[in-house]
């Protein structure tokens, strides 16, 4: 039986499926939320529906019979420290809008917006946590889930057939339960909704090489200290060509750490607040595509195709997926009674999660450079704009990003085909 199961997964494929929305093709106007790397949000992804991937459907004469889901949180708020840093972003505005004043300088140029700005998030201690967009995301998602692979989901449900994983930070917890509210809904007895409670399963942080293992490999956090101050060197020079524009532009003596958080503060206020008129609006489109790639680049050496050990981290994750499908592909082959066998195992973590596994999986890659980091050899820097590169921030690890891995048996119960997914 072991010989079968290993020629099974030799006939694995890798396709790719897309179940977004309709609203989700790209527009035809520039709209900045298309370039936030990792930080898009979930229904706003580009070169995923613009062509970019063939649609993969289920093929005629199939029929699923267990589902991996890997997935990254749903948009989040901004981290207590991220906060700290706009909180001295706008200190530092007022103190540039006062000197231009005390120089008497024409304010004309200064965005009336900019001028007394404060953080939105001033008064808040705490941050870091899953918002109610990301909370919706999540909850959508599930329900997708449910109506794409229907037949998965006709089981009573029990932790052992559908289970959810989730690191042990809580916005990666709540995104996981608003899957499962999404998609549980209608199952079960609670309230007029007839929701049902389930089961979220967590590892301790200082030991889960699954879903945190960037936490818990000494050897990555090594690496990462010893890359930063050399990613920072490769992305000073487009920086500094910002921040000369921007003082141009608007007659403020920015520095480059200024022109960073506004990048930062641009992301955030249109994936959390919708705004783009503001932060977002002092960057013009060729320079919000250039801050983009900064933010790539460092995802690129720091989590993705840069050094394999950013990936080979991925491997007990992967050895995971691979367990649970040979368990189903045993199940089906023994002829188990229904509900006696897990159909789905869903994970919810990070994008320092989804990024390196991405790699370890070989994607958006040509054959040869897929045999690059089979030999463990790290690819080129990704191109600048308006090259398109192999691996975006915002594909790879946005909050919008998922990796469905499905058996799909086929009508004669002879084969099974590996199915990945792009949410």
């Amino acid at each position: 039986m072991e010989k079968k199961n290993k020629n099974a997964l030799t006939i694995v494929c890798l396709l790719f499926f897309s179940i977004l929305a309709d609203s989700n093709a790209q527009q035809e106007d520039f709209d900045v939320r298309n370039y936030l790397s990792t930080v898009s949000r979930y229904g706003v992804v580009k070169n995923v529906a613009n062509g970019t991937f063939e649609p993969s459907d289920v093929p005629n004469g199939c029929t699923p019979i267990h589902l991996n889901l890997v997935a990254r949180h749903g948009t989040r708020a901004p981290t207590k420290k991220r906060m700290r840093d706009l909180d001295r972003l706008a200190a530092h505005l007022k103190e540039l809008v006062r000197d231009a004043k005390e120089q008497g300088l024409s304010l004309e140029e200064i965005p009336a917006w900019l001028q007394g700005w404060e953080s939105p998030w001033k008064d808040k201690v705490k941050g870091g946590e899953l918002i109610i967009k990301g909370e919706e995301e999540l909850y959508d998602f599930g329900v997708r889930t449910r109506e794409k692979f229907a037949s998965l989901f006709n089981e009573s449900y029990h932790p052992d057939i559908y289970t959810i994983k989730a690191t042990q930070i809580p916005r990666a917890s709540a995104s996981a339960v608003a899957y499962g509210m999404g998609l549980f809904s209608g199952t079960g007895t609670l309230g007029p909704g007839r929701k049902r409670a389930f089961a979220v399963v967590s590892e301790s942080r200082a030991s889960d090489t699954m879903l945190r293992f960037h936490d818990c490999c000494q050897n990555y956090k090594d690496f990462r200290k010893s890359q930063e101050p050399s990613v920072d060197k490769l992305k000073e020079p487009i920086f500094d060509e910002i921040t000369h524009s921007l003082i141009g532009r608007y007659k403020l003596n920015f520095t480059r750490q200024d022109a960073s958080s506004l990048w930062f503060l641009c992301k955030q206020e249109a994936s959390l607040l919708d705004i783009t008129d503001q932060a977002c609006g002092l960057f013009s489109p060729s320079e919000v595509a250039m801050l983009e790639w900064t933010d790539d680049l460092e995802a690129f050496i720091l989590k993705g195709y840069g050094n394999s050990i950013n990936y080979r981290m991925g491997v007990p994750l992967l050895k995971d997926i691979l367990q649970s499908m040979e368990q189903a592909i045993r199940a089906k082959e023994e002829n188990h009674v229904p509900g006696s066998y897990e159909k789905a195992r869903l994970r919810f973590a990070h994008a320092e999660t989804v990024i390196p596994f991405s790699c370890l999986l070989g994607l958006f890659l040509e054959e040869s450079e897929f045999q690059q980091i089979l030999r463990e050899q790290p690819l080129q820097l990704p191109p600048k704009p308006p090259q398109k590169e192999k691996l975006e921030g915002q594909r790879c690890g946005s909050f919008c990003w998922e990796q469905y891995a499905g058996f799909i048996q086929l009508s004669s119960f002879q084969q099974l085909l590996c199915a990945s997914f792009a949410q």
